[in-house]
């Protein structure tokens, strides 16, 4: 009986990757898992070809006549059994056998994830997709043109208002005042962290707003520090303005938030919320740099059209040691594009050294101080709430956690990083390995 292939339960063919930075169009699938994936012509034709009824050889046909070459039923096999079928884009095979128990109807393998460098990893979904499709379209009206033309000119004007009434002069102190009055600087993290909730709901809004759906929002560990994060894969079915609007979201959230808390401070004069919008404006900033992933970084991407960078960054630096060709993924990518790369990653690898290299430096000098201060801070805590002094127990909880944060951070990252050279040790070094080495 021939073979039918059909695409997995689930499986979305979008359409051409608009604004691409490829020499050769690229074409985007999402899967059920909201995993999006490239191909390149040639496989998404095949893709579009498989309606569950056309056997191998009707799906080579069809393909022949789409692709402009002909294309075989062998050939078709070949690709669907090594390229489409490994990313979970094809169902599994009806009249496979199952290894386990030889009937037919083999369970389908799990697909192929990405594992891309430097991304959030340790992280826990809170927000379901659901509830997330309706926060974004509680805030879907700040994209209306008029609205965020209004919104930064708010942010700006109120920005000037304050510098000019002698802002600047007034924020050394205002932090000092903060050591004084722990329950004022409670407050000031309290608001840091709704803006950071607020930044996340700008990127699902302006995700929905640009005709893509959303995922869910939750908190993780982003590297060393606590971060949240709302999921927005599905935005690479929007053209490049899309894309960069979910991209800017956050930040042009944070520039509402910011705002809202002029507007108080000024009614007020609360020292505790100069610190807040200072540090805010800080964050924000931050978010621009693209050598991590942060909005920058994004931003960085959808305006050249190839995303994740990181995966080019060992194929950019094996193309332009002298005497190496160019590397094919390199050059897929249009001149002025692959120029682009090059000059992010001659930035970006100096950078992540540079903080590598001190962080080793620094780990044996700081450990000390950490534990005793860690100490202290217990020894504080026990005190704070021996004398019902709420407020500077809760400060002192939530120092503990700042500071034990990024050694946990830290511990996970070398796990991450060591797991891979342990794994090929462990393959290489097995006893089996050792067998079929001597045979």
């Amino acid at each position: 009986m021939a073979t039918v292939p059909r695409l997995a339960d689930g499986v979305e063919l979008i359409g051409e990757y608009q604004g691409s930075g490829f020499q050769e169009p690229r074409y985007i699938v999402r899967r059920s898992d909201g995993q999006v994936i490239q191909l390149p012509r040639l496989l998404y034709l095949l893709a579009t070809s498989m309606d569950g009824q056309r056997n191998q050889a009707q799906v080579a046909d069809v393909l022949s006549a789409e692709f402009g070459k002909v294309v075989q039923a062998e050939q078709v096999a070949f690709l669907v059994e090594n390229r489409l079928r490994p990313a979970g884009i094809v169902a599994a095979d009806p009249a496979a056998a199952d290894p386990k128990t030889g009937q037919a109807g083999a369970a389908p393998k799990t697909a192929l994830k990405s594992d891309p460098l430097l991304a959030l990893k340790f992280r826990v979904g809170i927000v379901p997709e659901r509830a997330v499709w309706r926060i974004a379209g509680v805030f879907g009206p700040m994209f209306w043109p008029p609205v965020i033309l209004a919104a930064l000119a708010g942010f700006i004007g109120l920005d000037v208002l304050i510098i000019a009434q002698g802002g600047l002069g007034q924020i050394v102190p205002s932090a000092i005042a903060l050591v004084y009055q722990p329950a004022l600087t409670l407050l000031v993290l309290g608001l840091l962290l709704a803006s950071a909730a607020f930044h996340e709901c700008g990127h699902v809004s302006a995700c929905r707003y640009g005709g893509a759906r959303p995922g869910v929002m939750g908190f993780g560990l982003y590297l060393v520090w606590p971060a949240l994060y709302s999921t927005v894969t599905d935005s690479y079915r929007l053209g490049r303005a899309g894309r960069l609007r979910t991209d800017l979201g956050g930040v042009y959230f944070n520039a509402v938030f910011i705002a809202g808390m002029s507007l108080a401070y000024l009614y007020t004069g609360a020292p505790w919320l100069l610190v807040a919008i200072v540090a805010l404006h800080i964050e924000t900033a931050t978010q621009f740099l693209p050598m991590i992933r942060l909005d920058g970084y994004y931003i960085l991407s959808d305006l050249i059209g190839v995303p994740d960078l990181f995966s080019r960054m060992g194929p950019v630096l094996a193309s332009i040691i002298p005497g190496r060709p160019t590397h094919p993924r390199v050059l897929e990518l249009k001149p002025w594009v692959r120029r682009t790369i090059t000059l992010w990653v001659l930035i970006v690898v100096p950078y992540l050294l540079y903080w590598l290299v001190g962080f080793l430096i620094v780990i044996p000098r700081v450990l000390p101080v950490v534990w005793h201060r860690l100490a202290y801070l217990i020894h504080e805590v026990q005190l704070a709430a021996a004398a019902s002094h709420a407020a500077e127990a809760a400060l002192g909880v939530v120092q503990i956690f700042l500071l034990l944060l990024p050694w946990v951070g830290s511990l996970l990252m070398l796990g991450m990083m060591a797991s891979r050279p342990v794994k090929w040790l462990l393959t290489r070094w097995s006893p089996a390995a050792v067998r079929v080495g001597r045979l």
